[in-house]
């Protein structure tokens, strides 16, 4: 391993658990002067203790401007104003029928998800200049195809994609790289708290809407209870690091056996994709009646 700097200095958001923390660990190993965006002192101390030197915990609320501000100027004093990675990763997850979703859930989504990268970006897009960067932003597979169910969430996903694809021309005469993860289901902290906060608002349903959605709901848990080809954290920190070391970068990234199963199912016609997801939802409309799934 070489001395500090080696390999420049990436800035990576919600770096707390998950794919951020296994990033900037896996970034930390290879060389990176790493940035770690955090918003509680405690995960600030554990990534000191789990990485060398190189790693440094940054306060930042992608919500927040005057947070990201200071992160800004935090690391353009440490860094003489060049950054050579920014990996977008905060993110939060909603799922459910439309109905179900309270407004400022939906907003809240779309701040941290697509706002936040946005200003994030924003702040950061001189020091990446001055380095000829790249930008890498923690997609899903929900950006490519949607599924019923996940409207909200996938407009984020789907609106993340065309920020990528923006940006990646308009950032093209300054040398800076723009491209997209597109992770499919992952074996992390956000699953957990999407599952149970999904469960939450299904609590505080009307019953009329309970019955209403029962076989999509159905569906929807008995997708979370048993998963096919989930991804770990580390696999995707590992294609993070690809992106920002490999010679010529992609465009975008899958990872994982389920995110090469949606895009498949995406680029079929859309009158049989969504005849497939409807008869999807009609057999497990056909289990609830005959009490094999739960509402």
């Amino acid at each position: 391993m070489g001395g500090e700097n080696d390999r420049g200095a990436v800035l990576i958001t919600g770096a707390s658990t998950g794919i951020g923390r296994s990033t900037a660990r896996r970034l930390d190993g290879l060389g990176f002067r790493v940035f770690a965006g955090v918003r509680r002192d405690e995960d600030a101390r554990t990534l000191r203790d789990e990485a060398t030197d190189r790693l440094t915990p940054v306060h930042l609320d992608v919500t927040d401007e005057r947070a990201i501000a200071d992160a800004a100027r935090a690391v353009e004093e440490q860094t003489s104003g060049a950054l050579f990675g920014l990996v977008n990763n905060a993110g939060l997850g909603l799922g459910g029928p439309l109905e179900m979703l309270p407004v400022a859930d939906i907003r809240r989504l779309m701040e941290v998800n697509l706002t936040g990268v946005l200003a994030v970006t924003g702040a950061f897009l001189p020091m990446l200049r001055r380095a000829r960067g790249r930008i890498v932003n923690i997609g899903s597979v929900a950006g490519v195809i949607a599924f019923p169910g996940a409207s909200a969430y996938s407009a984020s996903k789907f609106g993340l994609q065309a920020v990528t694809d923006s940006l990646r021309v308009e950032l093209r005469p300054f040398g800076v790289h723009a491209t997209i993860i597109l992770p499919g289901r992952v074996e992390s902290a956000l699953w957990e708290k999407g599952r149970v906060q999904r469960e939450a608002l299904l609590e505080q349903a009307p019953a009329e809407l309970r019955g209403l959605y029962a076989p999509l709901l159905a569906l929807g848990r008995r997708m979370q209870e048993r998963p096919r080809g989930v991804t770990s954290a580390e696999t995707v920190a590992g294609t993070v690091a690809r992106a920002l070391t490999d010679r010529r970068p992609r465009p975008r990234y899958l990872v994982g056996a389920h995110a090469r199963r949606a895009a498949r199912l995406g680029r079929l016609p859309r009158g049989l994709r969504e005849w497939l997801m409807g008869k999807a939802i009609a057999l497990a409309a056909r289990r609830c009646a005959r009490g094999e799934m739960g509402e």
